[in-house]
Order: structure tokens, then C-alpha cells, then sequence
């Protein structure tokens, strides 16, 4: 598995050359040793040879991704890495596509790879490095999972009364952004303008309610002159959002929490998987995050890929992701 950060150069006939197959992502930072770290790479030595696929065109109707996760040679559960890169506009589709194909015989972990700035080749396949693709690696080691975000619900609910896959069109039949503003000036402590609408709105994602779980977060980082608000993840037509917030206390509380739940038995190698988003939030408080799960590596990922543990598997924002991978 390689983690690298965007300024880290790899050479795609490197990469078709190894002996060993590879698979990973780029992502703004990459963690080891205890630390964020805005460049370098992870390389991470598995114990056993994973079964491997790449899905090409996200953006359009995902191909068939069932060839080796369903071979013969793939494991019958475990473990699965999920890497897909964050601005293809099928991530959803693809998840709900790969968890009828897997089911629930297995963990899921990875996220959204790629920079804060634009869409660029940022998925690591034994070919070279690709966009719009999502790669898929599955281990026949158990694991445990906790997933936490720590976020609470400020304002809201409100229904989602037209939506595009990520784009959030109204709400309540109203321009999203009028309704978001709004309540982010009556119940928050900014206020909301479009000239600095990614600076307030990290503090201020939406929550997706869903009754058997904790609300699936949405990060929304663009507002265009309708007042759409767009977000990394779909945004269901039709679902109830509220508004969220939250603060230092609450997200590191909710890491740890991740970290108690992934190593419950007190065995395995600990992988962290935390939002980018999460780190723009705390700044420099983000050690603590850090501190609370001490994994041995991971990455800052756009968007957390990976199931609760209570039958969902799903694209998060702004959520803390630990794994703790049993050795065979």
C-alpha cells in the first residue's frame, strides 16, 4: 500500500515494474510516525497478496467490479482498501455498488485521495497513476473498525427539496445557500458571506439524518450565484439534513472514541484515516487528534470510505476512521 503527498514524485513505470502489485492514493497529507506530514510517502508492507481491482470512469456508470473481487482467489472476508478519487461525482454510487457485490463479511477503509485545489491523477495502480478511477484491495486479515465524527446538530432539519448528486440545490424550496445562511447567522457565531464561503463552512457541515446511526457529514465547500451548495458526497433528494457544529473538545473525544472501538481486543496494526477538513478546522490542535489515536499510519483524506459496524457502508466528511488490522 502506498500513501504519498502530492509533492512526492512516483514514476508510473516504476510502479509497473515492481514485483509486487501496489495500490494506494495521494492525499494533502500522509501520517507516520506520530505526525502529519505535508510531504513524503508511506509504504506499507502487507502480509498477504491482495486481490486488486481498478474501476476506471467514476464520473460516468462505474464498469463491472466484480472480477477479482469475486474470483476465486479473492477472500470470502476481511478486509477491503478503498482508495477513489475525490472529485469523481460517482464515489456514492460506486460504494453502493461495491457493498452489494462484498456484502458485510468485511471492513472497509480508505477515502478520498487527491489535492484541495483541483482534480488531478491521484490513485496509485500497478499501471501508473490515474483520476477519475477508484481502486479496490481485498485481505483476507480481520479487523476492527470504529468510525466517530463528533459533530452536533446546530440547526435543522431541513428537507433537501432539489439536489444534483453532490450539488444542493434548495431546501425547504428555498436556494440552499439563503437557508444555510440563515441559520448559521441566527444560531452560529459568524456571518455567512460567498466571498468567504469555504472559510466559515468548514466549521459548518450538513448532517444526513439516518435513523439507525449517527448522520452521515457533508462537507460543503462551494456556493455558485443560484445559491447551490455543493459538497464532497452525494446529497440525496428528498433526506432531511441539519446543520452541524462542533468544536476541539467534541472531535477529539469522538477520535478517541474511534480508537477504542477499532482496538477493543488490544491487537494489530492501527491505521487512521481523518478528514482533511478536520485538520483546517482544529489547525493547530490537530496534534491532539493525533495523540488520542497514535496509529501507525494513515492519511488526511477527502472523504472516509468505511462501514459502522451496524450494516452500512458509506462516504463521510469530516469523520475520524480507525482500523485495526489483525496480523494472519
Amino acid at each position: 500500500m502506498l500513501l504519498t503527498t502530492p509533492q512526492t514524485p512516483v514514476i508510473d513505470e516504476v510502479l509497473s515494474e515492481l514485483p509486487v502489485p501496489v495500490f494506494g492514493g495521494k492525499f494533502p497529507a500522509v501520517i507516520a510516525d506520530g505526525e502529519k506530514r505535508e510531504q513524503g510517502s508511506v509504504v506499507a508492507k502487507l502480509e498477504t497478496e491482495p486481490a486488486l481491482t481498478v474501476v476506471p470512469n467514476l464520473s460516468e456508470q462505474p464498469s463491472d467490479i466484480t472480477t477479482s473481487l469475486t474470483s476465486e482467489t479473492a477472500p470470502r472476508s476481511g478486509t477491503v482498501f478503498v482508495f477513489a478519487d475525490a472529485y469523481a461525482t460517482g464515489i456514492d454510487r460506486f460504494i453502493r455498488k461495491l457493498f452489494r457485490t462484498c456484502g458485510t463479511d468485511y471492513n472497509y477503509i480508505g477515502g478520498g485521495a487527491g489535492t484541495l485545489d483541483e482534480q488531478q491523477p491521484s490513485i496509485y495502480t500497478e499501471d501508473g497513476l490515474v483520476q477519475d478511477a477508484a481502486v479496490v484491495a481485498s485481505l483476507d486479515n480481520s479487523s476492527t473498525i470504529g468510525v466517530q465524527h463528533g459533530w452536533k446538530k446546530l440547526a435543522g432539519p431541513f428537507q433537501v427539496t432539489d439536489a444534483d448528486g453532490s450539488t444542493v440545490n434548495s431546501l425547504e424550496h428555498r436556494p440552499a445557500f439563503r437557508v444555510y445562511q440563515e441559520a448559521i447567522d441566527t444560531n452560529g457565531d459568524h456571518n455567512l458571506t460567498r466571498d468567504e464561503f469555504f472559510d466559515t463552512a468548514k466549521e459548518y457541515p450538513f448532517g444526513i439524518s439516518r435513523i439507525d446511526g449517527e448522520a452521515i457529514v457533508r462537507d460543503p465547500f462551494t456556493v455558485d450565484t443560484d445559491g447551490a451548495i455543493t459538497c464532497f458526497g452525494d446529497v440525496p433528494e428528498g433526506e432531511f439534513v441539519h446543520i452541524l457544529t462542533g468544536d476541539t473538545d467534541s472531535l477529539v473525544a469522538a477520535a478517541s472514541e474511534a480508537h477504542d472501538e477499532a482496538v477493543s481486543d488490544g491487537s494489530g496494526d492501527t491505521l487512521f484515516f481523518d478528514c482533511m477538513s478536520r485538520v483546517l478546522y482544529l489547525e493547530d490542535e490537530f496534534d491532539r487528534e493525533i495523540e488520542a489515536v497514535n496509529p501507525e499510519i494513515g492519511a488526511l483524506t477527502i472523504g472516509e470510505i468505511a462501514n459502522d459496524g451496524c450494516g452500512h457502508l458509506d462516504y463521510y466528511n469530516k469523520t475520524a476512521v480507525v482500523l485495526s488490522l489483525a496480523h494472519n
